[in-house]
């Protein structure tokens, strides 16, 4: 008699739990397609964002040294940092470019109307706590003016989808946008 009271119990149970469930509103629209395992940032950075770091004074008293900024960024936490990928582009006429890499530009011109060309080289470093830090360096180490406003992007790949996607080219942003379906 136990056994059959239970019994009953537990089915009236089940179809108590099961004529609690009303009726099912409107579907929501589609979500974006992502990967919970990639995340991008766009940052722009302005001139006053930069910090002059002195390297050296040359032998006729001058400071030479190169411009710094830090970006904070989360989604760069233990495993990205330690097994995974930062990947740093910065625009450049429209068109992003990996990072490292070596920036020419005229920011105006000299007595004859001819281009003033400049060179920049722009390195990154990742931060273990959750972020980047870009450096500006002038071929010349000279203090100038500091850098224009540029926008840059960082990717963060965890581990497990970075070691597993050796087909993606990392030097091209378009692939990399395409390969792991990230929104800009």
């Amino acid at each position: 008699m136990k056994k059959l009271s239970i019994i009953c119990m537990t089915v009236l149970a089940v179809f108590a739990m099961a004529s609690c469930r009303g009726p099912m509103g409107p579907q929501g629209p589609a979500g974006h397609d992502g990967n919970a395992n990639v995340a991008s940032l766009t940052v722009t950075v302005y001139p006053n964002n930069w910090e002059w770091d002195r390297l050296f004074t040359d032998g006729q008293g001058h400071e030479r040294g190169r411009y710094i900024v830090t970006i904070d960024y989360p989604a760069i936490n233990n495993n990205v940092y330690n097994y995974g990928a930062v990947l740093v582009y910065m625009d450049v006429e429209g068109t992003w470019s990996q990072v490292p890499l070596t920036y020419y530009y005229s920011p105006d011109d000299d007595e004859n109307g001819n281009p003033n060309l400049y060179e920049a080289s722009i390195e990154v470093a990742t931060l273990n706590d959750g972020g980047v830090r870009i450096f500006w360096t002038e071929s010349d180490f000279w203090k100038v003016d500091r850098p224009d406003t540029h926008r840059f992007k960082i990717v963060a790949i965890e581990a497990s989808v970075y070691s597993n996607r050796s087909d993606v080219d990392y030097s091209n942003y378009e692939a990399v946008k395409t390969a792991f379906q990230l929104a800009d």
